[in-house]
């Protein structure tokens, strides 16, 4: 027995393994294979041709048809016709099997504990899904039955080429369609098992379909099989709007990425897979052209799912809607995928935008502007946890909490170490702050507390200048002339102290309605007599020296993100602008008298 059949046996479940994979192998040339994959040309009693698995200008891949194998000079690759597909196609021993097997027309052995029988065999299930996705293909290209179905796609700019690539199908209305349709060919216990069908509960009994005036989606496993469906409603009677297949022994939603199919080829091996939540925003984005694009059928992101991406990319781009049901996806899916080892960035979307409507309206060129701007981890958390409601704690808690809560989940000591440092450069903390709630964290201790008394120490910092200068303009009113050249009420961080602010730079006498803000100017009111001028304008000045700074720290972050973008030298010029006015600004406060 070869080796790799040898580690084969161990899979459990699997009949006569031995002779199914000696009859796959004989059935499987391995420079048609390659071929398929691989430009390749006749040198001698090989073929050669450019390596797959790595970057190279000159053929070092070679492939020996009479040997049955393959080899690189230059990354030193190679294995017989099975290891060339697990490596292109990113599974296991036993997929690659099948996927040859299917290829080959030869019949995939039942595996032993999935239901037992003939009806209960993953192969009958199989069968009977693809069959219903034929009838399902048949009935949307009916000229008359499929015709308003074929127009709702052509309505959501799906062009027929798309349609046929994804085999998406039309489910009419009624009852029996598929039912009837199958008869004969499929058993009831095999169209229930499968999901195609459901077992009436009173009346005449039999069997009626799930899938009913729906549009319907197949879900397309490796080597093209099909093990479910996704089907979304064509009228608003039915609910609910999306409606997938139930778990069964071909299709678990938690270890199931829609497009993976298709998108590991297109993906490169150190380059990065788009994940998006839904089935037409990953139909939409490879009709664009983005061919690395999977979702994750509008779950939550399992580790099963990670796995999976790992074995075909290093790099994730979060690309869920713009809405705030879609950013709290994306902040539970960090975490898993991080846990994973992989690298992350998150598309941010637009408000109200979801990547269908996005490249339906702007193309690829509005999908470049928004892989441009996406942002890690830690600077996505401080745009959506920042620009969120606080719930009564200082936002600045929440997101450094959700950066420890990340951490936490990382063991790889180097990337945590890495989202630290990240960490302290965008939320100006120290990492010894940081590092010391993970740890806490990850013995299982509360880390809120450093966490609090850090961003505490960060806000009295910040609002004391801020109170300074509304302290001057109480107590001098002719100061705030000059105060309101300088800032406004929006460059206050700490809320109390802007609403006073607000209330001072609109002209108001007396004291503001808000308690808190009235209770602030009464105490400011009551200090001890100084040199009130010069305060404030010491104090204004400090306060629009934070504003810049915020801002060359948003144009860096900027220019970081496309360094050699159309906007890079505009930024460059405007990043040079502000640390010259910042450099005057610190000059001026140390020579009040300017």
């Amino acid at each position: 027995m070869r080796d790799d059949v040898r580690g084969a046996a161990a899979v459990p479940g699997v009949r006569g393994l031995d002779d199914w994979v000696e009859r796959v192998r004989a059935a499987s040339d391995i420079a048609e294979i390659v071929g398929q994959t691989v430009a390749l040309k006749r040198a001698g009693r090989n073929l050669v041709g450019l390596c797959p698995f790595h970057k190279e200008k000159s053929g070092s891949f070679s492939v020996n048809p009479e040997r049955q194998f393959y080899h690189c000079f230059g990354c030193k690759a190679g294995g017989d016709v099975f290891r060339f597909v697990q490596e292109t196609e990113k599974v296991g021993f036993i997929e690659a099997v099948e996927i040859l097997s299917r290829r080959a027309g030869i019949a995939v052995p039942e595996r032993r504990g999935e239901g037992g029988g003939a009806a209960g065999g993953r192969g009958r299930l199989t069968e009977a899904l693809e069959a219903a996705a034929q009838a399902y293909e048949q009935w949307l290209g009916d000229p008359g039955g499929g015709a308003a179905v074929r127009a709702y796609l052509e309505r959501r700019g799906l062009t027929r080429d798309t349609q046929r690539t994804f085999r998406l199908g039309y489910a009419p209305e009624g009852w029996e369609n598929l039912v009837q349709r199958l008869r004969g060919r499929v058993t009831d216990e095999v169209l229930a098992q499968a999901g195609l069908a459901a077992r009436r509960e009173t009346g005449r009994g039999g069997l009626y379909d799930r899938f009913r005036n729906r549009l319907m989606v197949p879900l397309v496993a490796s080597g093209g099989v099909v093990v479910g469906f996704g089907a979304r409603a064509l009228s608003d009677a039915d609910q609910p709007k999306y409606l997938n297949s139930p778990e069964t022994p071909v299709y678990h939603k938690g270890a199931f990425l829609f497009g993976l199919d298709q998108a590991r080829r297109r993906a490169e091996p150190d380059g990065e897979m788009i994940v998006v939540e839904g089935y037409f925003d990953a139909i939409a984005l490879h009709q664009a052209g983005l061919g690395n694009t999977v979702a994750t059928s509008g779950t939550a992101l399992t580790p099963d799912q990670a796995r999976l991406l790992k074995r075909v990319v290093p790099r994730i781009v979060l690309t869920y809607d713009g809405d705030a049901a879609g950013q709290e996806a994306m902040m539970r899916s960090l975490g898993v995928l991080l846990a994973e080892g992989l690298d992350v960035v998150v598309a941010d979307l637009p408000e109200g935008e979801d990547p269908d409507t996005l490249v339906q309206k702007g193309g690829l060129e509005a999908w470049g502007v928004v892989r441009t701007r996406a942002a890690d981890p830690v600077e996505f958390i401080q745009r959506h946890v920042l620009r969120g409601h606080a719930g009564g704690r200082d936002p600045r808690e929440r997101a450094l909490q959700a950066v420890v809560e990340l951490g936490v989940k990382v063991a790889d000591p180097i990337r945590r170490q890495a989202l630290v440092e990240r960490a302290s450069q965008v939320f100006r903390q120290p990492e010894r702050v940081i590092a010391r709630a993970m740890a806490l964290r990850r013995s299982g201790q509360p880390s809120e507390r450093p966490v609090e008394l850090a961003v505490r120490q960060q806000r009295v910092g910040e609002a004391h200048g801020e109170r300074r200068l509304l302290e001057a303009i109480l107590h001098r009113p002719e100061s705030l002339d000059e105060a309101r050249v300088l800032v406004s009420p929006q460059d206050f961080g700490d809320p109390v102290c802007a609403t006073l602010a607000e209330w001072l730079w609109g002209g108001r006498e007396g004291f503001p309605a808000e308690d808190e803000a009235a209770a602030l100017a009464r105490e400011l009111a009551t200090s001890e007599p100084e040199d009130w001028e010069a305060l404030a304008r010491g104090a204004a000045r400090r306060l629009l020296q934070h504003r810049l700074a915020r801002q060359h720290r948003e144009k860096q972050e900027e220019l970081r993100h496309d360094p050699q973008g159309p906007e890079a030298a505009r930024l460059l010029q405007d990043i040079q602008q502000i640390a010259l006015s910042i450099r005057e600004l610190e000059q001026s406060i140390r020579e009040p008298s300017r």
